[in-house]
């Protein structure tokens, strides 16, 4: 009955079990095992990731800080998910934490009143995968108390042009799948235009006339084009719009 009563380290002295996060594609979370009801608070996973967002491919460092107030034994268990509760990215463990789950989870190795922080990689999912999510769940002790927090990253996207202001003008499907219609928008149809598809470098990749006082819409097939996100940019008498749409 001692060991069982000793706390924390004699319930996942190891490392937390897989799917405790919380996220909305786990089915449990830390409270499952340690009781209660989980807390919610910001800011206990933070990352070298820019604020203007992440770069496809390239690794950051991501930190889970376990800041339940008490003594006892720290835990925590950290993923990166969409919605769906899809991996998003590649984790690789830090000091003191380890891989579980085919790499979808990081999590302590070895619960401990020393050690109530913990740094590992993340290396950032391919072009077009937007938003991530990082869903953390942390405890202490084995009766608890838990804690869950988030961190949402976004995607960077380095488009060689000013930023898109094209909010007054529908691309759809967005995303497609290369058929797109572009509602050319009301300020927009004094005079014919030129329409250009550029890629994230600022490459233009595609290019059209187009006559906005007959037709409000262009239709496109840019099937050919490698998928990922581009900007679509208009410009005539009027003026240029942007705005991006992902090919998927």
């Amino acid at each position: 009955g001692l060991v069982l009563l000793s706390g924390f380290a004699a319930f996942y002295p190891g490392g937390a079990p897989a799917s405790v996060t919380g996220s909305p594609g786990d089915a449990n979370n830390c409270a499952q095992c340690h009781g209660g009801t989980a807390a919610t608070a910001a800011g206990w996973i933070t990352s070298t990731i820019p604020a203007g967002g992440y770069v496809p491919g390239t690794t950051y460092q991501i930190t889970a800080t376990n800041s339940l107030a008490g003594s006892g034994k720290y835990g925590f268990e950290v993923s990166p998910q969409n919605t769906a509760g899809t991996l998003l990215g590649t984790l690789a463990a830090g000091t003191n934490s380890q891989l579980i789950s085919s790499g979808k989870y990081v999590t302590h190795t070895s619960a401990s009143s020393a050690i109530k922080a913990w740094t590992f990689s993340w290396t950032a999912p391919a072009t077009g995968t937007g938003n991530v999510t990082f869903y953390g769940a942390f405890a202490l002790n084995y009766k608890g108390p838990t804690t869950l927090s988030t961190l949402l990253v976004t995607e960077h996207v380095n488009t060689g042009i000013s930023t898109p202001t094209l909010s007054n003008a529908m691309i759809s499907p967005n995303p497609g799948n290369g058929q797109f219609t572009i509602t050319i928008p009301e300020s927009m149809r004094n005079g014919d235009g030129t329409l250009r598809i550029l890629n994230t470098s600022g490459k233009s990749v595609y290019a059209t006339k187009y006559a906005s006082k007959n037709n409000s819409n262009v239709v496109l097939d840019l099937s050919n084009l490698p998928k990922g996100i581009y900007i679509m940019t208009l410009q005539n008498a009027s003026g240029n719009k942007s705005d991006k749409f992902i090919l998927k």
